[in-house]
């Protein structure tokens, strides 16, 4: 199931503009921004030289900046081509309305190194922040019940009603949560912390490959690669029994084949692209740090963020989650999410130089 957006009314009251002007978390988070010198800077990368390294030697150093940080993996600088050819989403049965935003292609140049984390960020991780620095999210998450997305006011971060323990990605956070977390690991550890650009984020994923997934071309391999919406998920949530209400879609039934996992699957056991990076397709849907464009025609061609968009208040997400199709689960595709919304497939991973 594609989780866009635009597939539903938003609750009265949820934008970008006024959370950040009022109530307990987003004070606390404007707080924590700004004592790293984040919130003003818009999260601007800072101009560190890299060695420079061709897509094709992929990275092999992990670190950790602490015993408890997330373990990062080092992404070496280089070039590819992001987004898609309009024929590929629309041969693989993607709706018109998603598949043209991948395009144009546009070469990249990344020019310096960076790190990613290794794994989504974990719900035990999550939860040694909330710990550490008392933030709350307001209760409430979106779910999705098989015909469309409801909210429940009942799930949350700490059970977002899946069956999930601390070994799963943390899911029902919103872009600004995730920011919360960043500010709080970077006055840990004294690096700045971050999440990916869009154009970073699937550089890492397709690690060197430029075919449809970065284990080849056929969807018909999805399940041993990709924890998505399949089998087992459509048994459990009674989704063939369901008719989806929104026009732009078909029904969506899951695909014909078992992942292992009805809903997420613990970080470490997805499976690993050639960089070492787990689960960049499926499990969570990840928040990057992008505002919102309708696509690549006005992309600067570099891993810099595009901090101005159509709506700012709109971010991007990447890679899907646990409940998607293999139409969508691919490096190219993109999805337009409100920074406000939580839903229980919504996760992230950190990045930093």
């Amino acid at each position: 199931m594609i989780a866009d957006v635009t597939k539903r009314q938003h609750p009265p009251g949820l934008h970008f503009e006024s959370m950040l002007s009022g109530g307990s978390n987003i004070v606390s988070l404007r707080t924590l921004l700004a004592s790293i010198g984040l919130f003003a800077a818009g999260y601007a990368m800072a101009d560190q030289p890299g060695a420079q390294q061709g897509s094709d030697q992929l990275a092999a150093e992990t670190i950790r900046d602490c015993d408890t940080c997330p373990e990062l993996v080092l992404i070496p600088a280089g070039e590819f081509l992001m987004g898609a050819d309009i024929a590929e989403p629309r041969s693989l049965g993607l709706p018109e309305f998603w598949a043209t935003r991948e395009q144009p292609v546009t070469h990249v140049t990344v020019e310096r190194n960076f790190y990613l984390g290794k794994y989504e960020i974990s719900r035990g991780e999550f939860a040694q922040f909330a710990a550490a620095t008392g933030y709350t999210p307001e209760p409430g998450c979106w779910h999705f019940v098989g015909s469309e997305w409801l909210f429940d006011e009942t799930r949350n971060w700490q059970d977002a009603g899946i069956d999930q323990d601390d070994t799963h990605p943390v899911t029902c956070v919103n872009w600004l949560d995730a920011q919360a977390y960043l500010a709080w690991l970077s006055q840990k550890t004294g690096y700045v912390y971050r999440l990916a650009s869009e154009a970073e984020w699937e550089y890492a994923v397709r690690a060197g490959t430029q075919t449809v997934y970065w284990f080849g071309d056929s969807p018909e391999q999805i399940c041993e690669f990709v924890n998505l919406g399949d089998i087992t998920t459509r048994e459990r949530f009674g989704w063939d029994q369901t008719e989806i209400k929104y026009e732009v879609m078909d029904n969506w039934k899951g695909e014909e084949c078992r992942d292992g996992y009805a809903t997420t699957a613990p970080v470490h056991e997805t499976a690993a692209n050639p960089f070492g990076l787990y689960g960049m397709l499926g499990n969570a849907n990840e928040w990057v740090a992008d505002c919102w464009n309708d696509d690549h025609s006005e992309a600067p061609g570099t891993q810099a963020a595009r901090l101005t968009g159509t709506d700012c208040g709109l971010r991007v997400m990447r890679g899907q989650g646990w409940t998607a199709i293999a139409a969508s689960t691919r490096p190219a595709f993109r999805l337009k999410m409100n920074a406000t919304d939580r839903r229980f497939t919504f996760g992230f991973r950190v990045a930093r130089d």
